[in-house]
């Protein structure tokens, strides 16, 4: 298993009417969580798009326990479990003082950009994740 753990502060424009960290913001966070759990790999995003590599996202899912608000430091542990194969599933934990808030996952597919079929992975990403599992 791979693992990573991204910080953020929760800002004032991230929060709803309630003082709840909007929901839709969950999703932008483990897309966040996700490009530097690859770049700390040490490869990016934009060198597997180089590479005519694409990731569309094929299901998310979230669930919410508790409510992140404004201004609160929350960790998002991403951790990728399983070498991937066509599909990829990231797992995330968000947490606040250690305490598990909200929980999910996101599938994602490796795409060809040229012909937008469904590829493997890149053996250099398949390198690095395998020297890190």
């Amino acid at each position: 298993m791979i693992s990573y753990d991204y910080h953020i502060r929760v800002p004032y424009g991230d929060v709803d009417r309630m003082g709840f960290l909007y929901h839709a913001h969950y999703v932008r966070y483990f897309d966040m969580a996700r490009t530097e759990l690859i770049r700390s790999l040490g490869i990016t995003n934009l060198e597997l798009e180089e590479q005519g590599v694409m990731l569309p996202v094929l299901n998310v899912n979230i669930d919410y326990g508790m409510p992140a608000h404004y201004d609160d430091l929350l960790t998002i542990r991403v951790s990728l479990r399983e070498r991937p194969g066509v599909k990829c599933v990231f797992h995330y934990e968000v947490m606040r003082d250690g305490e598990t808030l909200t929980t999910g996952s996101v599938t994602l597919a490796f795409m060809n950009s040229t012909t937008h079929k469904a590829i493997r992975p890149p053996k250099v990403l398949l390198d690095v994740i395998d020297k890190h599992m």
